[in-house]
């Protein structure tokens, strides 16, 4: 028996009997080990966090899956025990640990294997992290997302940080990897690109040093095996410029897997390289719902770019910019730009053309978000109107764009159906029919069913007094054509009635051998 099976059974023997009050250095700890070993964590998840870091905070902040390490009053090792022999434990971070508690620490945590999301925001040193820590995912296949922030990761990092990564025997679902301010700059990027062989379903490395010449390798990115499901990429505060959005943007035009693009904080990409953006945005095989331009230069020209781009795009749902801080660099310059009414305009436009009744119905029924939900200058309220009709999730874009017809189109205009004469006003009935449970007025204040009901009715009754008016003698002689058709339609039901009858008779004298009578 090897040391580590020694003392697991030690502890194993103690953990029954065992004083929490002995090992922890306040009732809040005591209570954070008593819900890991009785696996009653309220919120399944556990902080790790250094007393210096509560300092200046209430108590009562800290909730109950807080650990406030206070180094020689903490047995660290029982802390990973309990961690290691969870079962109910999904969501760790390690925001501290004491130096000389490290090894012991994570030889136990690498025992668990309910956890399903590691956190790293604290350098463990000595290649701790990617030697011992990430290793655990070799043995628990639950867990699928692994965050590392404020670590130093070079290229010989990455590269070993890619290797371990492909060491998990039986993946079930590709892996979120998040790898935030840790000084990773382009070569760095290539380097995990290239070792990494294990599927990745996000890719975060935001405020990273990727910088202006990143463009080639974040297409090596996109193009590797390794990134094949891959639904989501931010790569915002990495300094990237137009050309580097350039190879991106052209890279993933030909990926339909990207549903998720934030490139926030890329201050260096001007209105160039969003038109690059708005070009990606009109492809047909761009599938992105949900883009982030926070933080960027966002003004009338490129506001009226990307709403013409977005124009045909039925996937787009989050246009996500900062209005309180539009800003970039445009000549060299640092500017702060905004929208004016002629960029609202061009919105306005593309959710809801009035122009007439067919743009209305192909104007952009899907895009419903276009700045932080706590923005303090949210878009205009015309405009607001519009997306919050679009994010109604349970009304599809067909009895959306019906919606918009009807509140801007109180007249409808039935003369272009007149050419098929009235084999078209069924079609048109039935759509008034369907159209009875979209719940809005003109004043855009959501009506009950009844309400809703009553105030299309009239729009149907319009419609088929214009139908009449518009063609008399076509609407008199359907009339006509109606009655002669229920009337032979009677007549032939009389007709085998009278027929069916003279057969029952004939049958029935025959049975009876009675001659008929004279």
């Amino acid at each position: 028996m090897d040391n580590r099976e020694e003392r697991q059974r030690d502890y194993d023997q103690l953990a029954r009997d065992v004083n929490l009050e002995d090992i922890t250095s306040s009732q809040h700890n005591r209570e954070v080990l008593r819900q890991l070993r009785d696996n009653d964590l309220e919120h399944r998840l556990l902080t790790i966090e250094s007393e210096e870091a509560e300092e200046g905070f209430e108590e009562d902040i800290w909730d109950r899956s807080t650990f406030v390490v206070k180094d020689g009053s903490d047995d660290i090792g029982w802390l990973g025990y309990f961690i290691g022999r969870s079962e109910v434990l999904q969501t760790l971070f390690i925001q501290y640990l004491p130096d000389e508690s490290v090894k012991e620490f994570i030889g136990w945590v690498n025992l668990n294997r309910s956890i399903q999301r590691l956190c790293i925001e604290y350098d463990l040193g000595d290649d701790t992290i990617f030697n011992d820590l990430i290793p655990m995912r070799i043995k628990n296949n639950n867990l699928n997302h692994i965050e590392i922030t404020g670590v130093n990761i070079g290229r010989e990092r990455a590269r070993r940080l890619a290797l371990v990564l492909n060491q998990q025997c039986d993946q079930k679902t590709p892996l979120c990897l998040q790898l935030k301010r840790n000084n990773l700059d382009a070569e760095g990027l290539r380097a995990l690109a290239t070792s990494l062989s294990t599927k990745l379903g996000h890719l975060s490395i935001t405020e990273n040093q990727i910088g202006m010449n990143g463009g080639e390798v974040l297409g090596a990115v996109i193009r590797s095996k390794a990134f094949s499901q891959l639904t989501g990429l931010d790569i915002g505060g990495n300094n990237i410029d137009d050309e580097g959005v350039q190879v991106l943007a052209a890279e993933l035009s030909k990926c339909t897997n990207i549903k998720n693009l934030d490139l926030s904080g890329n201050r260096a990409i001007t209105a160039v390289g969003l038109g690059f953006i708005s070009g990606l945005l009109g492809a047909a095989n761009c599938r992105i719902e949900s883009i982030n331009l926070s933080s960027m230069y966002i003004g009338d020209d490129v506001a009226e770019v990307l709403a013409a781009a977005l124009v045909g795009n039925k996937y787009l749902v989050k246009l996500i910019f900062s209005l309180d801080n539009a800003m970039g660099y445009e000549n060299d310059e640092y500017v702060s730009a905004s929208i004016t009414d002629s960029g609202w305009s061009a919105f306005s436009k593309l959710l809801c053309n009035t122009s007439s009744i067919n743009s209305t119905y192909m104007s952009n029924h899907t895009l419903a978000q276009m700045c932080h939900q706590y923005d303090h200058s949210p878009p205009p309220p015309y405009i607001c109107k519009y997306l919050q009709l679009n994010a109604r999730q349970n009304i599809d874009t067909a009895k959306i764009a019906k919606i918009k017809i009807l509140l801007n189109h109180p007249d409808l205009d039935m003369e272009p159906f007149f050419q098929k004469q009235l084999k078209l006003l069924p079609h048109v009935m039935s759509w008034f029919q369907r159209a009875r449970s979209c719940h809005s007025n003109p004043s855009g204040r959501v009506l009950t069913r009844t309400q809703s009901q009553k105030h299309v009715l009239s729009r149907e009754l319009s419609a088929v007094y214009k139908f009449i008016r518009g063609m008399p003698m076509v609407a008199a002689d359907g009339y006509c054509k109606y009655v002669l058709k229920t009337a032979l339609k009677r007549k032939r039901k009389l007709q085998l009635m009278i027929q069916k009858a003279e057969e029952e008779e004939e049958w029935a004298q025959k049975r009876l051998k009675k001659p008929e009578p004279e």
